[in-house]
């Protein structure tokens, strides 16, 4: 194959330059005095007295033209000190107003600063309007009003800070500190009950001993994960508590029902796992983030719980619409709705893609606001002081869960709380109840009985893999980025057989 390259033009000289290939009757140009020849060090001047000639010509022309400058800008001074400036008095459009007692202005002194023109300009309005009252009365009337208008904000201006200073000094000083305030008696008016109620007074009393930290205070054997993070405004430590309160009851306001596909007639929950498994691969395709894949989910178990009797060739068609919507909603630079239509071999359009997107987020309520399993996974790897080992592998286990249509029912949290359990757990080597600590269920909310059937259902899951054709999670976490964990030892051990209650097959 050829290579087309771009090569740079050797440097030629000026005598060369004209030396073209198959042409003989260009004339060549004999080198000059006064040319520059280019040498190691640069342009070398190769006549030199032949150029200070030149610059003492330009220099006595030059004189010459500036010595006629001044000869004819004089004479246009001289006839201009005769001219009257109309434009600069205000009085272009009057050339038939009477003459004024006050001799006229001249160009030198109209230009002798604003004040200067200002006060010409008033005083020939002025002198104008008694003359003709009639057709200037409605300028007199502006120029007054703007008079006042200035007088009114002069008087109205801001005291500066000497006089905040005299202001200050005049106001009474109070005798007790505003720590005092807190403790005044309440209890005079508690006879009046039309006037405070008993309840107000002690809630207003407790709120001003407070230190308004409405967020409760945290047990003696709970740790504080977030003490460290005061000084890092991204980590948000002062409210993430509140944060996760509210992610919380979002999940319980946008639930996933157990068998949400009964309402379906033709959609099964093979067919939702075939269809998450390849969305797996577009995500590894698209090079798109972990949130975008776990709300892609949640907004095809949502949409499918909402619409009944989906047919089987829509199913797809709304797959590649979630997660184009997810997309937009998590990514920063979404791929094209052209780049969805063409992973599906343009089995549908554009037109298709924007249709359906509408229906689901009009099923939806235009809400996306159901929390990912990620957003908890993280915070409770945090209070567990977790490796980005454990993590990885807990990500794992809640993508395997995610294909499954027996796991879709259970909150996020909970399959975070299961996840990172059971990842502690086989890499640590030790027992559940010593890797679920105390903060972990404080933080995550939940105790180890409340998670241990979903732990059991997960081991299931991944001793399973093997014999399972949805292996698109699997080969996902054997990237090098994502620490190899499905391929870990620990997940052909002992232990996790012994929660799946399934012999060893070693």
């Amino acid at each position: 194959m050829e290579i087309q390259m771009r090569r740079h033009r050797p440097i030629q000289d000026q005598e060369n330059v004209y030396a073209i290939k198959g042409k003989t009757n260009v004339a060549v140009p004999s080198k000059k005095q006064g040319l520059a020849v280019r040498g190691a060090l640069g342009d070398i001047n190769t006549n030199v007295p032949t150029q200070r000639e030149l610059i003492g010509k330009v220099a006595v022309a030059a004189a010459e033209f500036e010595k006629k400058n001044t000869i004819n800008r004089a004479a246009l001074r001289s006839n201009y000190s005769h001219v009257q400036s109309k434009v600069d008095t205000g009085l272009a459009a009057r050339a038939a107003a009477p003459p004024s007692s006050r001799p006229p202005l001249r160009r030198e002194e109209s230009t002798a600063g604003l004040a200067a023109r200002a006060a010409a300009r008033n005083r020939a309005i002025l002198k104008d309007a008694q003359n003709k009252p009639v057709e200037l009365k409605d300028s007199y009337n502006v120029y007054i009003q703007a008079k006042k208008v200035q007088d009114i904000k002069k008087s109205t201006k801001l005291p500066t800070l000497k006089e905040n200073k005299e202001i200050k000094a005049l106001k009474p000083i109070l005798k007790e500190s505003t720590e005092s305030l807190g403790k005044l008696k309440l209890a005079e008016n508690l006879d009046q009950p039309s006037i405070i109620d008993k309840k107000k007074v002690e809630s207003y009393s407790a709120l001003l001993h407070s230190d308004l930290n409405l967020t409760p205070l945290l047990p003696e054997d709970i740790e504080d994960i977030d003490a460290g993070d005061n000084n890092s405004p991204l980590l948000m430590s002062i409210y993430i508590k509140d944060i996760y309160k509210y992610l919380t009851e979002l999940e319980e306001k946008y639930p996933i029902e157990p068998e949400h596909l009964r309402k379906q007639s033709v959609i099964t929950g093979k067919m939702r796992a075939t269809l998450i498994d390849w969305l797996v691969e577009v995500q590894r395709q698209f090079s798109l983030v972990l949130e975008t894949f776990h709300l892609t989910v949640g907004i095809i178990d949502r949409y499918l719980q909402a619409v009944p009797n989906v047919q089987r060739n829509q199913l797809q068609l709304v797959g590649v619409t979630a997660m184009f919507i997810a997309s937009k909603y998590e990514e920063i630079y979404a791929p094209d709705v052209g780049d969805f239509v063409y992973v599906t071999d343009n089995a549908y359009t554009k037109s298709d893609v924007f249709q359906c997107e509408r229906d689901i987020m009009s099923k939806l309520g235009f809400c996306l606001a159901r929390p990912i399993p990620l957003s908890f996974l993280r915070r409770f790897v945090k209070a567990a002081h977790g490796t980005s080992k454990n993590h990885h592998l807990a990500k794992y286990f809640v993508d395997l869960s995610l294909v499954e249509y027996t796991m879709a029912h259970y909150r996020p949290s909970e399959m975070a709380a299961a996840a990172i359990c059971l990842s502690l757990h086989l890499l640590s080597g030790k027992k559940l109840e010593e890797v679920w600590t105390p903060t972990l269920a404080y933080y995550s909310g939940y105790t180890l009985e409340h998670i241990d059937p979903i732990i059991r259902k997960l081991a299931k899951i991944v001793v399973n893999v093997d014999n399972s054709k949805y292996k698109a999670v699997y080969n996902k976490y054997l990237d090098m980025t994502l620490a190899k964990v499905s391929s870990l030892p620990q997940l052909k051990g002992e232990a996790i057989y012994e929660l799946a209650k399934i012999p060893s097959s070693s």
